[in-house]
């Protein structure tokens, strides 16, 4: 059995996290050697969907020093990492290094699996890739990266998958589609009947990335048969004039279940939100009673305080979850690369209050 470092190694790679948090302590160089060339150069997943060469030069350098150190004859090494690592230098000015922002990049977030893929990037792990922004914001949103609250929430729902196969599922601010994955690769274990997943969110450039990492083909979403994507603008459901365009998505969809993740980041988007709560979670007339789970990072104590308060007014709200980020299965680091040891996430069910 090969050590729980080396699948810290590539962790590390497919999610470009920090190679200096690696520890490898005890692992000899035949082992680190055979598997960063088994397992990360010669990885065909990698081929496909490479992180930026920005980070592969970053990786690479701290494996050609970590290996060099272990080796005892330089010589040992094989040329093809050599290769790739000069092929980098060479791609890569320093001028480019030094002043552009990051490029945008795959990133694959593993765990691990009772039913993975045929072709696995790991065995034994399912997986989830997406073509990600690498700053804060891009193109004025902040939606076209993966954040600390659907890494939770998608950890949940692993933990907990009866609570979305079968199910129509309706995501608000989907975002670059992360959560949307890993719901359809669950949904997709019941192959009888996958349910549905409608995704949402207000920036179309956003939108059209989440169905682009959705229909991925190394993402076994790609093979979900009821995926469907709508723009939603929450201030609609404040407005009497739009406010019948977002009862009509609702009424096409029919969720059973509304997720949201990293929702409440600024205090003007909590009345809209509520608001599109509120009509999502009415019991419908078949008796249905949909159910929300909402998780949020917390940031800013008074911004989530006035949510929960908005919130309150009109629905049922009980907080099932209180996660470490750096607890979650895919990554003990994130939001670009920043320490998560002290980053919480909390996971809250909602539910209308009105009777049935």
């Amino acid at each position: 059995m090969l050590p729980v470092q080396l699948f810290d190694v590539l962790r590390a790679y497919a999610a470009l996290l920090p190679p200096r948090s690696i520890e490898l302590a005890g692992v000899s160089f035949e082992t680190l050697h055979g598997f960063l060339l088994a397992h990360v150069l010669l990885n065909t997943h990698f081929n496909d969907f490479p992180p930026s060469k920005q980070y592969q030069l970053l990786f690479w350098k701290w494996a050609v020093d970590r290996l060099e150190q272990l080796a005892s004859d330089p010589d040992q090494i094989d040329e093809r990492i050599y290769t790739h690592h000069v092929g980098l230098i060479q791609d890569l000015s320093p001028q480019s290094l030094g002043t552009s922002a990051p490029s945008p990049s795959y990133v694959t977030y593993l765990w691990a699996s009772n039913n993975p893929p045929l072709k696995p990037v790991y065995p034994g792990y399912a997986s989830a890739t997406l073509l990600e922004s690498r700053t804060t914001i891009e193109s004025g949103t902040t939606g076209l990266r993966t954040w600390s609250a659907s890494l939770i929430l998608a950890q949940h729902l692993l933990a907990h998958p009866a609570l979305i196969q079968s199910r129509r599922i309706l995501e608000l601010g989907c975002g670059a589609g992360f959560l949307a994955v890993v719901t359809a690769s669950i949904q997709l274990e019941k192959s009888l009947d996958a349910g549905s997943l409608w995704l949402t969110d207000v920036n179309e450039p956003v939108l059209s990335r989440c169905e682009h990492n959705l229909r991925l083909r190394c993402n076994r979403s790609c093979h979900h048969p009821n995926l469907n994507l709508r723009l939603l603008d929450w201030f609609d459901a404040m407005s009497h004039d739009r406010r019948s365009s977002v009862q009509e998505l609702l009424d096409e969809a029919r969720p059973d279940v509304i997720l949201g993740a990293d929702v409440v980041y600024d205090p003007s988007i909590i009345p809209p939100l509520v608001d599109v709560l509120a009509l999502a979670l009415k019991p419908r007339e078949d008796r249905t009673t949909p159910t929300a789970y909402i998780a949020l990072t917390q940031r800013n104590e008074d911004t989530l305080a006035n949510f929960l308060h908005e919130a309150e007014q009109l629905l049922s709200v009980e907080m099932i979850s209180t996660e470490l980020v750096a607890n979650n299965l895919f990554t003990s680091s994130t939001e670009l690369g920043q320490a998560a040891s002290s980053q919480t996430v909390r996971i809250f069910r909602m539910q209308s209050r009105q009777p049935r």
